[in-house]
C-alpha cells in the first residue's frame, strides 16, 4: 500500500488515538486558557505523544482528492479573472476589475448573493467630511487594536487597507446612493475613550430613507453589487461548487483554472487568464478544521450537519472551508497566527450601547460574579467561556432604566436621539411577557426563576450593592458610574445564553497583495484570496472595537484594491 493510500485509509479516530494529535489539539485548547474545550475524540484515550510521528500525519481535509480528469469536464469557460464567491469581497472585486476593462466570471455555491454583518469600516469618507465627523487618530487607535491582537498579525495588510479605505467606501457609496440608499454612520460605544468598549465613528452603512438603521447593511450591499456587476459585464453563475484548483507543473507552477460542479452534477473548468480569486468564506462547519485551527470555537458549533451555502445571519457554523482546502491541496501554506480568531458575540439584553454587554450585575451558574461588566459583547462572551456551562445571567432593578441612561441600543445611527427610559422599561415588560426575561417583587423570586442558588446569589448581590454605595468595585474595578444598586423592586433577570459563534477568521497564508503564498512565503502565481479566509489579519479574537473592520477593510477595501489592480494590470 502506498503512503498516500495508507493516509487516505487512516480514520480520524485512529489518527486521534494513535498519534497523540488529539492531545496536541486538546493542549492547544487548554493553552488558550479555556476550561474543558477540546475535540470530543481527544477523550477516547490517546496514546503516547510522538512529536515526529504526529508531524508526519495529516488530517483528512489536508489530503487532496484524485484530480478530476478532463474526460469528466463538460464545459470550459475562460475570462481574465475567475472569482469564487458571491459575498461582499467577491462581488466587490468583480465590480472593480470589470470597471478597469477586465473580463470577469464569478461563480458561487450559493443560490444568490450572501451576506453577514452589516457595517463597513473606513477611517474617513466623503460622508464624514460632509457631516463634520472628524476621523479618529488612526495611529493611536490602530495600535490599540493591534495590541489587542498581540501584534500577532500581518500589520502590512492593516496599513495598506487603511490607505485605501476612504476611496473604497466612497466608491461603494456612489453605487448605493445611485440606487436610492442613504449613507449612514452606525453608532458605537464611546465610553470610556480608548477603553475596552470604545468604538470610534467610522462604521458606514446604507439604508432606504424610511428605514434608517445601523448594523444591517450587508444584504442591501451584496444585492446592489450583484446588480452593478452584471451592468459592468460580469458573468455570474450560482449553485456552482468549487472542487479543485488546477496548478501547472505538478503543483509547482501557475494556478490556471478551477474546476467546479454545476447544479446538474456536471463539471465546468473555469480558466483565469490573469488570476483565480477565492472568496469562499470560513471553515467553521468542518469540525476537523476547527479542531486543528480554532479549538476554542468547537463547543459553540451546532450539530445540524451540512448547512449548505445560503447562509446569512446565523450562529453555530457557516461554511466548510472549500477555498482553504483547495489551497492546501496545491501547496498553499496556512497562516502563521495560531489559533485562528473566532468572532463571538454575547447577549445585548438591557445593553445601553450597540455591541455593549449588560453593564449591571452579571453572575455565573453558581450565582457568583466573575468579571467586570463594562466591556463590549465579544469581550463578555470570551469571559463567559471560562464559566460553568458557559452560562451567565443578568440581575437588575427597576431603577436601572434611568440610572443606566442614555440608551442607544443596536441599530442606532449617528444623529439619533437616545431611547427614553420609559420605552426601555416597556421593552423589559414585553420580554417578560415573551418569556425572555423574568420579573419579581423580590430578588429571591428572580433568583429562583433563573434557577440560581439563592443564598450564594443573594450574597453576591449584597456585596455588589455595597460597592454601589461606596462607588468602588473592590472585586473587578468597574467604573463607578456603572455601579447601579439592586435595591428597589420590581426586579428583573435574564439568562444571557451561551456565547454566540458567528464565524472564524483566517486561513491561507496571504501577503499584502492578497496573493496566496507557500511555506517559503513565495506567492503562488495566479492565485489570490479575499475576505474572511485571508490569513493573519486577526489574532486572539475579533474585538468589534472597530465596528465593521472585517467587512470594511478586509472585504470591501482589499476586494476593491485587488480587483482594481488585477483589472488594470498593476497586479499580475
Amino acid at each position: 500500500m502506498s503512503e498516500e493510500e495508507r493516509m487516505k485509509g487512516l480514520s480520524r479516530r485512529d489518527f486521534m488515538k494513535g498519534t497523540g494529535a488529539g492531545i496536541a489539539a486538546a493542549a492547544a485548547a487548554a493553552g488558550s486558557g479555556l476550561i474543558n474545550v477540546q475535540p470530543a475524540t481527544a477523550q477516547e484515550g490517546p496514546g503516547v505523544v510522538d512529536a515526529e510521528l504526529a508531524a508526519q500525519q495529516k488530517w483528512s481535509f489536508e489530503i487532496a482528492p484524485d484530480p478530476i480528469p478532463d474526460s469528466e469536464i463538460a464545459d470550459t469557460i475562460e475570462a481574465d479573472l475567475i472569482i469564487v464567491g458571491a459575498g461582499v469581497s467577491g462581488l466587490t472585486a468583480a465590480n472593480a476589475a470589470a470597471e478597469q476593462g477586465a473580463s470577469v466570471v464569478l461563480f458561487a455555491a450559493s443560490s444568490a448573493p450572501v451576506f453577514r454583518g452589516g457595517s463597513f469600516h473606513a477611517v474617513n469618507s466623503r460622508y464624514m467630511k460632509e457631516n463634520g465627523i472628524e476621523p479618529y487618530d488612526v495611529d493611536t487607535v490602530f495600535r490599540h487594536e493591534l495590541a489587542a491582537n498581540s501584534f500577532n498579525v500581518d500589520q502590512t495588510k492593516w496599513w495598506k487597507a487603511y490607505a485605501v479605505s476612504e476611496e473604497s467606501v466612497d466608491w461603494l457609496s456612489d453605487k448605493m446612493e445611485a440606487a436610492g440608499y442613504q449613507t449612514i454612520i452606525e453608532l458605537g460605544t464611546q465610553d470610556p475613550p480608548m477603553g475596552p468598549m470604545h468604538t470610534p465613528y467610522a462604521s458606514h452603512g446604507w439604508a432606504m430613507p424610511d428605514r434608517l438603521m445601523g448594523g444591517l447593511s450587508a444584504q442591501a450591499v451584496v444585492t446592489r453589487l450583484a446588480e452593478t456587476a452584471l451592468e459592468a459585464g460580469v458573468t455570474i453563475h450560482y449553485d456552482t461548487i468549487a472542487k479543485q484548483l488546477v496548478r501547472e507543473d505538478d503543483n509547482t507552477g501557475r494556478v490556471t483554472a478551477i474546476i467546479a460542479e454545476t447544479k446538474d452534477g456536471t463539471y465546468t473548468k473555469y480558466v483565469g487568464r490573469k488570476a483565480i480569486i477565492l472568496a469562499t468564506g470560513d471553515f467553521s462547519t468542518d469540525k476537523d478544521m476547527m479542531a486543528k485551527y480554532c479549538p476554542i470555537g468547537l463547543p459553540l458549533l451546532n450539530d445540524a450537519g451540512d448547512q449548505g451555502y445560503n447562509n446569512g445571519f446565523k450562529t453555530g457554523g457557516l461554511y466548510p472551508g472549500d477555498g482553504q482546502k483547495m489551497g492546501l491541496w496545491i501547496g498553499a501554506a496556512w497562516q502563521r497566527t495560531y489559533p485562528c480568531a473566532p468572532m463571538l458575540q454575547g447577549s445585548f439584553t438591557a445593553s445601553t450601547e450597540p455591541y455593549g454587554a449588560h453593564r449591571g450585575l452579571v453572575v455565573n451558574l453558581k450565582g457568583e460574579r466573575f468579571s467586570t461588566e463594562d466591556v463590549n459583547g465579544p469581550f463578555a462572551a470570551h469571559a463567559a467561556l471560562h464559566e460553568p456551562e458557559m452560562k451567565t445571567f443578568a440581575i437588575f432593578a427597576d431603577n436601572y432604566a434611568e440610572a443606566a441612561a442614555p440608551w442607544y441600543p443596536f441599530g442606532k445611527i449617528y444623529g439619533d436621539d437616545p431611547v427614553p427610559p420609559e420605552q426601555v422599561r416597556a421593552g423589559w415588560e414585553s420580554s417578560v411577557d415573551y418569556g425572555q426575561m423574568v420579573k419579581g417583587d423580590t430578588v429571591e423570586e428572580v433568583i429562583e426563576q433563573l434557577g440560581l442558588p439563592v443564598e450564594t446569589t443573594k450574597a453576591t448581590i449584597e456585596r455588589y450593592n455595597s460597592f454601589c454605595e461606596t462607588g468602588e468595585d473592590l472585586d473587578f474595578h468597574k467604573q463607578a458610574k456603572h455601579l447601579i444598586p439592586i435595591t428597589e423592586g420590581p426586579f428583573y433577570g435574564a439568562y444571557l445564553g451561551t456565547p454566540q459563534f458567528l464565524t472564524v477568521l483566517g486561513g491561507l497564508r496571504t501577503n499584502s497583495d492578497m496573493q496566496v503564498c507557500d511555506a517559503d512565503d513565495q506567492p503562488i502565481p495566479g492565485l489570490y484570496n479575499l475576505g474572511s479566509m485571508v490569513g493573519d489579519m486577526y489574532a486572539n479574537m475579533y474585538t468589534f472595537r472597530l465596528q465593521g473592520v472585517n467587512l470594511g477593510l478586509n472585504c470591501l477595501t482589499m476586494g476593491y484594491k485587488t480587483g482594481r489592480d488585477l483589472g488594470n494590470g498593476t497586479l499580475a
